[in-house]
């Protein structure tokens, strides 16, 4: 589901489309000397380019050359119809409407308008009564729900039926102000970040089982293990904690659309100490500690003293990406 609510301060006169990516080259009508131009003009090279302008909105000039009817004024223009002048099948549902907000909590859209005069009329009404504009409602409107709030703001839901990647494209004559939203199925993650909780979540239990089955074999020959084991056995473990922290993250990502802060500083915490230690193994073993020398002496405080250092530096480095300004 994509979600867009905009509230009615300012008060704004919005044209909105929502679409999916592949029929953007059906989203605005090519036009050529006065007329519809035909479907091979639909992706022009550039705009102007053998006569061929893009008409976007439905003004008055576009409804006097027939691509649009004056109840669709300030719409964006749907091409849809091929040159046969059958219906166009599209990727998935479009929305187009033109959306009304007053200040005093008033408002409407033309395709809600449109909706109530015919149920008005179905019903032997004239369509003269305009007091729901006025109220709490939720309509339903060419695939899209418009709930209006007592307060005049408007939450416009479009739901997705076919996967893909969909558009919003909104524009006004003035400032306005809205959120958009996407909901996935799978929750509040991106659809390109999904996958990384399953990923962490594998890596998380493959740790877990080889930290397991580390600890198995080490009780079973207890005496003769060596002290740079036991420092390797630490450090999966930290891989272990360091995976499930990043699961949790993306987990509580997906659930609410927001990074949890806890979760960003521990991971961080705990990312830094992973390389730290990494580097650490990876000096003291090529120094030959445990395997050539039972003792590094001065060279392990100098070791130890300088993944002390790597750590503090790797947590300040991740402070600076976890706290910068995204602008």
């Amino acid at each position: 589901m994509i979600e867009v609510t905009i509230p009615p301060v300012p008060p704004s006169n919005i044209a909105l489309a929502v679409f999916a990516y592949p029929d953007r080259q059906w989203i605005g009508i090519p036009v050529k000397d006065g007329a519809k131009a035909p479907d091979k003009y639909a992706e022009a090279p550039a705009e102007g380019s053998d006569g061929i302008q893009r008409v976007a909105l439905c003004t008055s000039e576009a409804v006097a050359i027939g691509l649009c009817a004056d109840a669709d004024h300030g719409r964006p223009l749907v091409n849809d119809r091929d040159d046969k002048g059958q219906p166009r099948a599209f990727t998935a549902d479009v929305y187009s409407d033109y959306l009304m907000l007053n200040r005093s909590g008033t408002g409407y859209t033309r395709l809600e308008y449109k909706t109530r005069l015919a149920e008005s009329k179905a019903t032997g009404g004239s369509g003269g009564d305009e007091s729901w504009m006025s109220k709490a409602r939720t309509t339903v409107v060419d695939g899209a729900t418009l709930e209006w709030q007592a307060d005049g703001t408007l939450a416009v839901r479009y739901y997705v039926n076919t996967t893909g990647y969909y558009c919003v494209d909104a524009e006004s004559t003035g400032d306005f102000t809205a959120q958009v939203q996407w909901l996935n199925t799978h929750g509040l993650l991106p659809a390109a970040e999904y996958p990384k909780v399953y990923v962490y979540l594998a890596l998380t239990l493959a740790y877990v089982a080889i930290a397991a089955a580390w600890a198995f074999m080490s009780w079973r020959v207890w005496s003769e293990i060596l002290p740079v084991q036991n420092q390797l056995f630490g450090l999966v473990c930290l891989l272990a904690v360091d995976m499930g922290m990043n699961y949790g993250f993306w987990r509580y990502f997906n659930s609410t659309g927001t990074p949890s802060m806890v979760y960003s500083v521990f991971t961080l915490v705990v990312d830094a100490g992973r390389n730290s230690l990494s580097f650490f193994m990876l000096l003291v073993v090529a120094l030959g500690w445990g395997v050539v020398h039972p003792s590094l002496g001065s060279k392990m405080i100098r070791c130890v003293l300088l993944a002390i250092v790597h750590f503090f530096a790797g947590c300040l480095y991740g402070a600076g990406l976890l706290f910068r300004d995204p602008r």
